[in-house]
């Protein structure tokens, strides 16, 4: 029975970070529709159960929609991100810098970020933080 234990305790180890690679590829192509303006790839991280600040999916697709369009393409850089993930649920928080032209000036922006995840039947979807 105690070899069966270090098996049990691998495969845990295995499941977890596989849920973290799915979630960091979720950040990669949000960090590529930001990269490349591309609002219909944003959109579709975004579950269509969202809600932050009072703000839902179909607010937030438009929010972004217009704020790509406004600033064209954005360059992201995370400078730490930590993904805690547990069950169908997952939160990414980290530090980040980005650029942006704003009426051709451009501005350095850098903050904190705690983004919201949950595994949905068609993979996982950013639910709150942005």
């Amino acid at each position: 029975m105690r070899p069966l234990l270090p098996l049990l305790l691998t495969l845990a180890l295995a499941g977890c970070s596989t849920e973290s690679r799915t979630v960091e590829e979720v950040m990669r192509l949000r960090e590529q529709a930001l990269a490349t303006a591309d609002a219909s790839l944003y959109a579709s991280l975004i579950s269509p159960g969202y809600q932050d600040k009072g703000i839902d999916c179909r607010e937030k697709r438009a929010e972004l929609a217009k704020t790509l369009s406004d600033f064209g393409p954005v360059s992201y850089r995370s400078l730490s991100r930590t993904v805690s993930a547990s069950g169908g649920e997952a939160t990414v928080t980290g530090r980040y810098a980005m650029k942006v032209t704003v009426k051709g000036n451009p501005l350095e922006i850098t903050g904190e970020e705690a983004i919201r995840l949950r595994r949905e039947t068609d993979g996982w979807k950013i639910v709150g933080g942005i």
